[in-house]
Parts: structure tokens; sequence; C-alpha cells
């Protein structure tokens, strides 16, 4: 099976599986003959911009971020890189404080990226609150904020 076909079998199983192990990728792949390394997995996720997104088990997906959703996702990821300062949360909503000046383009830049957890955003210069939809455990979210702090 060459690289096209397999991403495009990836892609497709990661819109009817809910799969968060790329173990269970190769399993997949094997039942369907195909012989893929682990690490031949891992970089076709990469490639296609694959995310892991909490499940509401405490667990793990990948999700398909939608095309336009990886450029803001990639401006956020580097917004937070360089002014997070730390993070406060109670019931369903989240407190971010940024460097000043970084408030209103991170709380955008959230608005953008269309997060399916979060209701809304509210912002002033140093400090962004992240109001999360009803029944959203905040551990989730905070879940995803770590993974955007990751380098």
């Amino acid at each position: 099976m060459n690289k096209k076909i397999r991403q495009k079998n990836l892609m497709a199983l990661i819109q009817n599986q809910q799969l968060g192990r790329q173990e269970d990728i190769v399993a997949y792949f094997e039942t369907l003959g195909e012989s893929v390394t682990q690490a031949t997995i891992s970089r076709d996720i990469n490639e296609l911009g694959l995310i892991k997104v909490p499940t509401s088990y405490g667990s793990f997906q990948y999700h398909l971020p939608k095309q336009d959703d990886r450029p803001h996702l990639q401006r956020l990821k580097k917004a937070m890189q360089q002014s997070f300062l730390s993070q406060r949360s109670q019931r369903g909503q989240i407190m971010i404080k940024v460097q000043p000046g970084n408030g209103q383009l991170v709380a955008n830049l959230f608005e953008q990226v269309n997060f399916p957890e979060v209701f809304g955003t509210l912002s002033d210069d140093g400090t962004v609150l992240v109001l999360l939809k009803e029944g959203v455990a905040t551990l989730q979210m905070t879940n995803i904020i770590q993974k955007l702090l990751e380098k």
C-alpha cells in the first residue's frame, strides 16, 4: 500500500472509529493485510495534522481538524507557548494569564480554532477567560491547553 492510500485509509479510520493509540491503528492495518510500523503511523499522523482530543471517558482519541483549523491551531499553540503565564479553573471556566498585550490575540485564536468544548471566551490585555459548554469537564479543556503548551 502506498503512502497516499495508507493516509487516506487512516483518515477514514479516524473519522469512523474512536482510536487513541497508534498500536490500535497498526493493528487495524494488519487486519487489512498491510504491515506498517508504529513509526510510519506516527509520521502519517504528523503529516495529516491529526490531533488528540479528550473523550468524555477520560481518554484521548485522534481527531481530524477541519482544514481551516490547522493554521489557527498552530498560531494558538505558538501564541500560548510564547505568552502563557498561568491558568486556574473552576466549574466550567478556565482563566489563563498571558503576557500583557496577548489576551485578545489568544482569545481570538481560541474562537477561530472552534474547539467543540468551548462556549466562548472573554479577554482583556493579559487574561483570557475560557467558558466551557455545559457538561464539559474543566479537566478536559485543561488537558488540551497543556497539549498546546508542549513544544
